[in-house]
């Protein structure tokens, strides 16, 4: 019955009955415990796995290698990869379904050079030869790096093996090379006269939206639905189809996509349902994904999670903090993505207390040690003013990644602490990580903030030379003109302007315009708005011009200003701000 449990996706039913034979008093059997694991694999209840890990070094099977397989197998699915080492190499004997499961389960978890090394191994060591199971189990990583040559390679091996006749391999393949920006071999792969099924057509699919092309995709699609392969639709290709349209804003396709599941049964499927939101929300329809989350009977976590994050993506950021109340009085256990998406919204809206009540959820839940909570948690303290608490948490982060430094070397410039920010840097390189774009980024906002001349040019001809194998962007441009416009540097901040390797947009020549309001330079804010105003009249570079002209105290020019802007219609967006209570 476990066996019988476990091989048709019955885990739990599985498990629980394997904790009733033991209270019972029947003792497994080496012939148990490899299907009780795999029950466990499934559902990923590590706690239950070791727990049957502990059973059986207490049995007469700790060494039996059918068993000893199944432990691994279960641990790598689970990404215990330590334990499953461990396992693995205590193994008296290992055979070719061994060397399988640890192929296969780090290729779900980590980068393709360990699973080239597991591969070899295999040879090296037990003198092994890889099989059809150990080819398809390294074609997740291979996808995931996208890794060309060796995606060649591998499909060589199958072909001189003849194991590119299987239908897992070929599309595995042909997954592989639309991953790797190949997608002629993969189309050349799918056209190949072979009996394909849901998956081949989904990969097909999927390809086609990773490459961008949503054309090709809905091609595919609808080849689907046209030549008999209409049982071949399921709802994971309406999932990757809705996500195409959602990506290139096709809200049209997108809406002949939701019909066709409503009519061909899919909408009832709960994955379907939560794509279906996801796309609206995406689009920026969010009537539309509040009515289709409405009408879901039993909603689970990825409902919300869709519909939060599409709150706080579409600047409604108030109606995600009733989404997540509302979730947690449903008895519905927020997730990682859950926390995320709310504390954006606190981000948004300063919202300290809601803010702090997460950061409590987060501590008492054990999400606190996630690297991209804590980066969130920073994120929202500095912008709510409390720089402190966000120190307190980078410096209490088990794991830090380059998204952690720069959001605290972010939070240092807004608030003024242009040395802080320098000395965090130094430390950040110091530890081994190398600066990106937006760690540059940062460090500059925080010199101009903080006054640093000096120092921001001196780092901005380091990355002009290459040593940070950063190409300035024209966002570190804009940084640069704000940096010397900020210090009264006007006409210096003019010529590196005109000395750009690209045409100025309107942010960088609105900075300039903005910085001759404050230092009253009527003469060179009149050429920067002649410059904006080339680009396409907008209410902004007239508003400046017209303040520069009144700080100035020419008010006749102000006037005139003032009324070619009302007599053109270019109305001021009111300024608002808001205070957590």
């Amino acid at each position: 019955m476990i066996r019988a449990y476990a091989s048709n996706d019955f885990a739990e039913k599985a498990l629980d009955l394997y904790y009733k034979m033991l209270n019972s008093g029947v003792r497994p059997t080496k012939y148990t415990y490899p299907f009780v694991l795999k029950a466990c694999a499934g559902l990923r209840a590590i706690d239950d796995g070791k727990l049957i890990h502990s059973h059986v070094n207490c049995s007469d099977f700790a060494t039996d290698m059918y068993v000893c397989t199944a432990l691994v197998d279960f641990y790598a699915k689970c990404g215990e990869l330590e334990m499953a080492i461990k396992v693995f190499d205590e193994m008296p004997k290992r055979d070719i379904v061994a060397w399988n499961a640890m192929i296969s389960g780090f290729s779900l978890h980590c980068c393709l050079t360990d699973v080239i090394g597991l591969f070899l191994d295999m040879r090296r060591i037990d003198g092994l030869s890889p099989n059809l199971s150990t080819i398809v189990g390294m074609f997740p990583a291979l996808g995931r790096a996208g890794a060309l040559r060796e995606g060649k390679a591998v499909h060589g091996y199958c072909t001189r093996m003849g194991f590119s006749n299987d239908l897992v391999v070929k599309t595995g393949i042909l997954d592989v090379y639309a991953k790797s920006k190949c997608i002629i071999y993969a189309r050349r792969v799918f056209d190949l006269d072979f009996k394909k099924n849901e998956v081949t057509w989904s990969a097909m699919i999927g390809g086609y939206v990773e490459n961008e092309m949503i054309k090709e995709a809905g091609e595919v699609f609808f080849q689907m639905l046209v030549n008999d392969n209409v049982a071949m639709v399921t709802p994971v290709a309406i999932g990757l189809i809705l996500m195409g349209c959602a990506r290139f804003g096709d809200l049209s396709g997108g809406r002949c996509v939701h019909c066709y599941a409503v009519k061909a049964g899919f909408i009832l499927d709960l994955t379907v349902q939560n794509t279906i939101i996801s796309f609206y929300a995406k689009y920026g329809s969010l009537c539309d994904a509040f009515r289709q989350f409405s009408e879901i009977g039993l909603k689970d976590v990825i409902s919300y999670n869709s519909l939060i994050t599409g709150c706080v993506v579409n600047c409604r950021p108030e109606e995600s903090f009733c989404l997540f109340h509302e979730m947690r009085s449903s008895g519905i256990r927020p997730d990682i993505t859950t926390l995320l998406g709310v504390l954006t919204a606190c981000s948004h809206l300063a919202a300290l207390g809601h803010g702090s009540s997460c950061h409590g959820y987060c501590v008492v839940h054990g999400y606190a040690v996630n690297t991209s909570i804590c980066n969130a948690l920073m994120d929202m303290y500095t912008k709510c003013g409390k720089l402190d608490v966000a120190k307190r948490v980078f410096d209490t982060m088990h794991k830090r990644d380059i998204v952690s430094w720069n959001t605290m070397l972010f939070g240092f410039g807004i608030h003024g602490l242009g040395k802080e920010a320098l000395s965090l840097f130094n430390s950040m390189q110091e530890t081994g990580v190398n600066p990106d774009e937006v760690t540059l980024l940062a460090i500059l906002s925080a010199c101009s903030h903080s006054g640093l001349v000096d120092e921001g040019k001196q780092l901005f001809n380091s990355m002009s030379r290459g040593d940070f194998n950063v190409i300035p962007r024209i966002d570190h441009y804009n940084c640069m003109t704000d940096l010397l416009a900020r210090a009264g540097y006007l006409d210096e901040a003019y010529d590196f302007v005109n000395k750009m390797p690209f045409e100025p947009d309107i942010r960088v020549l609105g900075t300039l315009l903005s910085a001759c309001w404050s230092y009253k330079n009527a003469e060179l804010g009149n050429e920067v708005s002649k410059k904006m105003q080339s680009l396409g009249e907008t209410t902004e570079s007239l508003v400046l011009l017209s303040n520069t002209y009144s700080a100035a105290e020419r008010w006749e020019d102000a006037a005139r200003i003032r009324m070619i802007q009302k007599k053109r219609g270019l109305l001021k967006t009111p300024g608002y701000s808001w205070v957590d209570v």
